[in-house]
């Protein structure tokens, strides 16, 4: 029965869902919810409070798990395997793609070499990123970090770091706190 729920969600994900509204422009807050009801059937796993935007696409959802109150950017381009934390915001036009092509032979084209196996992304707790960003296969995103808009992140970034840039580099850092939010 789960794989039945999960084709309908796909397909009014891809028919209707993913081309409703931007979330603050007029019928986007009903057209959030329509989103986010589809994706708590397609993706393997669904916190509350979480924000498609228009224009993500993410495939049939397999895969790909987000925490509470996180979002998938509009416009964005996810192949997963994904994981997304909590509280995890995310820019329009981003790119995380977990999956890679063999480039091994010499002897073969490279469009005729296969995948290799897909690297999970994985994206920690209270992450900002920004607009643009690409995020390649395998890499890690520790909690607190920010990756600075149009910036593409070829290896791990360690938790509380700001990153930037082609390829991303430590920019700054940020203080860890004890303060508390309401």
């Amino acid at each position: 029965m789960r794989a039945v729920r999960r084709a309908a969600a796909v397909v009014l994900y891809l028919a209707i869902g993913r081309h409703l509204p931007w979330s603050p422009r007029p019928g986007g807050r009903i057209a959030r919810r329509f989103r986010a009801a589809l994706a708590t059937q397609m993706l393997d796993r669904c916190g509350t409070e979480v924000n498609i935007e228009h224009g993500a696409w993410f495939g049939s959802g397999r895969g790909i798990e987000v925490g509470d109150r996180s979002a998938i950017g509009m416009d964005a381009l996810v192949i997963g395997p994904l994981t997304l934390g909590d509280d995890v915001m995310m820019g329009p036009r981003c790119m995380l793609i977990a999956a890679n092509h063999r480039v091994d032979s010499t002897a073969l084209p490279m469009n005729r070499q296969g995948f290799v196996a897909d690297r999970r992304i994985v994206v920690e707790d209270d992450v900002w990123i920004g607009a643009g960003v690409t995020i390649v296969a395998g890499r890690r995103i520790g909690t607190g970090s920010i990756v600075a808009a149009g910036s593409v992140v070829t290896r791990d970034v360690a938790p509380w770091t700001v990153v930037g840039g082609n390829p991303a580099r430590e920019i700054g850092r940020r203080e860890k706190t004890h303060e508390s939010i309401g």
